[in-house]
Protein backbone atom coordinates (compact mmCIF):
# COMPACT_ATOMS: atom_id res chain seq x y z
CA UNK A 1 0.00 0.00 0.00
CA UNK A 2 1.37 3.16 -1.05
CA UNK A 3 1.52 6.16 1.03
CA UNK A 4 0.63 9.90 0.46
CA UNK A 5 3.25 11.87 2.91
CA UNK A 6 3.96 14.98 1.79
CA UNK A 7 7.45 15.54 -0.17
CA UNK A 8 8.40 17.99 2.51
CA UNK A 9 7.91 14.93 5.56
CA UNK A 10 9.93 12.56 2.64
CA UNK A 11 12.58 14.77 2.55
CA UNK A 12 12.64 15.62 6.30
CA UNK A 13 13.14 11.98 7.06
CA UNK A 14 16.40 11.81 4.96
CA UNK A 15 18.10 15.17 6.52
CA UNK A 16 17.75 13.31 9.77
CA UNK A 17 19.24 10.20 8.40
CA UNK A 18 22.03 12.37 7.22
CA UNK A 19 22.55 15.01 10.33
CA UNK A 20 22.30 11.31 12.07
CA UNK A 21 25.02 10.23 10.68
CA UNK A 22 22.86 6.28 10.26
CA UNK A 23 24.40 3.28 8.49
CA UNK A 24 22.12 1.80 6.25
CA UNK A 25 21.11 -1.37 8.24
CA UNK A 26 20.40 0.98 11.57
CA UNK A 27 18.63 3.32 9.04
CA UNK A 28 16.64 0.69 7.68
CA UNK A 29 16.10 -1.20 11.36
CA UNK A 30 14.29 2.04 12.54
CA UNK A 31 11.78 2.08 9.13
CA UNK A 32 10.99 -1.08 10.14
CA UNK A 33 10.25 -0.47 13.99
CA UNK A 34 8.89 2.76 13.84
CA UNK A 35 6.71 1.92 10.60
CA UNK A 36 7.12 -1.77 9.43
CA UNK A 37 8.15 -0.70 6.24
CA UNK A 38 11.52 -0.97 4.12
CA UNK A 39 11.01 2.14 2.49
CA UNK A 40 10.38 5.85 4.00
CA UNK A 41 7.81 6.32 0.94
CA UNK A 42 5.94 3.52 1.98
CA UNK A 43 5.36 5.36 5.73
CA UNK A 44 2.13 6.12 7.08
CA UNK A 45 1.31 9.71 9.06
CA UNK A 46 1.86 7.33 12.32
CA UNK A 47 4.63 5.47 10.93
CA UNK A 48 6.59 8.70 10.18
CA UNK A 49 5.55 10.36 13.29
CA UNK A 50 6.92 7.49 15.20
CA UNK A 51 10.38 7.34 13.04
CA UNK A 52 10.20 11.39 14.11
CA UNK A 53 9.81 10.34 17.71
CA UNK A 54 12.98 7.76 17.13
CA UNK A 55 15.05 10.17 15.64
CA UNK A 56 14.62 12.63 18.15
CA UNK A 57 15.26 10.19 20.72
CA UNK A 58 18.71 9.62 18.71
CA UNK A 59 19.24 13.71 19.00
CA UNK A 60 17.78 14.75 16.03
CA UNK A 61 16.58 18.42 15.97
CA UNK A 62 14.47 20.21 13.20
CA UNK A 63 16.10 23.06 12.14
CA UNK A 64 13.43 25.32 12.72
CA UNK A 65 13.72 24.28 15.76
CA UNK A 66 17.47 25.43 17.13
CA UNK A 67 19.76 27.94 15.68
CA UNK A 68 21.28 27.35 12.60
CA UNK A 69 24.65 29.53 12.92
CA UNK A 70 25.52 29.70 9.12
CA UNK A 71 29.31 30.62 7.62
CA UNK A 72 30.43 32.99 10.27
CA UNK A 73 34.56 33.86 9.77
CA UNK A 74 36.43 32.89 12.28
CA UNK A 75 33.97 30.48 14.36
CA UNK A 76 33.58 26.57 13.97
CA UNK A 77 31.92 25.95 10.87
CA UNK A 78 28.24 24.38 10.66
CA UNK A 79 29.98 20.78 10.02
CA UNK A 80 32.61 21.08 13.17
CA UNK A 81 29.24 22.04 15.29
CA UNK A 82 27.61 19.31 14.16
CA UNK A 83 30.66 16.80 14.63
CA UNK A 84 30.78 17.98 18.28
CA UNK A 85 27.06 17.61 18.83
CA UNK A 86 26.88 14.25 17.67
CA UNK A 87 29.88 13.41 19.60
CA UNK A 88 28.40 15.30 23.08
CA UNK A 89 25.32 12.86 22.39
CA UNK A 90 27.58 9.65 22.20
CA UNK A 91 29.67 10.89 25.05
CA UNK A 92 26.81 11.23 27.34
CA UNK A 93 24.71 8.65 25.89
CA UNK A 94 22.33 10.31 24.55
CA UNK A 95 21.13 12.50 27.61
CA UNK A 96 23.65 15.34 26.71
CA UNK A 97 21.75 18.80 26.66
CA UNK A 98 22.75 21.37 24.60
CA UNK A 99 23.30 23.72 27.45
CA UNK A 100 25.22 20.80 29.16
CA UNK A 101 27.47 20.66 25.64
CA UNK A 102 27.81 25.02 26.04
CA UNK A 103 28.92 24.56 29.95
CA UNK A 104 31.82 22.32 28.84
CA UNK A 105 33.12 23.74 26.07
CA UNK A 106 33.00 27.38 29.03
CA UNK A 107 34.86 25.57 31.25
CA UNK A 108 37.06 23.78 28.61
CA UNK A 109 37.96 26.53 26.31
CA UNK A 110 36.70 30.09 27.98
CA UNK A 111 33.84 30.33 25.12
CA UNK A 112 30.32 31.28 26.54
CA UNK A 113 29.09 28.86 24.36
CA UNK A 114 29.36 26.63 21.12
CA UNK A 115 28.09 29.03 19.13
CA UNK A 116 31.07 31.25 20.40
CA UNK A 117 34.12 28.41 19.65
CA UNK A 118 36.41 30.13 17.23
CA UNK A 119 37.60 28.00 14.27
CA UNK A 120 40.97 27.49 15.70
CA UNK A 121 39.59 25.57 18.94
CA UNK A 122 36.63 23.57 17.14
CA UNK A 123 39.34 20.84 16.03
CA UNK A 124 41.02 21.13 19.65
CA UNK A 125 37.39 20.75 21.16
CA UNK A 126 36.43 17.47 18.78
CA UNK A 127 39.78 15.81 19.56
CA UNK A 128 38.90 16.48 23.26
CA UNK A 129 35.69 14.82 23.24
CA UNK A 130 37.04 11.62 21.31
CA UNK A 131 39.99 11.39 23.62
CA UNK A 132 37.23 11.30 26.30
CA UNK A 133 34.49 8.60 24.42
CA UNK A 134 38.04 6.32 24.18
CA UNK A 135 38.69 7.01 27.64
CA UNK A 136 35.27 5.46 28.83
CA UNK A 137 35.45 2.92 26.17
CA UNK A 138 38.59 2.01 27.53
CA UNK A 139 37.28 2.01 31.34
CA UNK A 140 34.20 -0.23 30.43
CA UNK A 141 36.37 -2.42 28.57
CA UNK A 142 38.66 -3.24 31.45
CA UNK A 143 35.58 -2.71 34.11
CA UNK A 144 34.36 -6.25 32.01
CA UNK A 145 37.31 -7.77 32.10
CA UNK A 146 37.96 -7.68 35.52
Amino acid sequence: MKNSLAPAKLRLVQVARRRLDLAEDDYRSLLMRAGGVSSSKELSEAGFRQLMDLFAHLGFQSTSATANFGRREGFATSGQVAVLRRLWRDYTEGDGKPAALDKWIEGTFGVAALRFLPAEKAPKAIAALQAMIGRRQAASRAQHAA
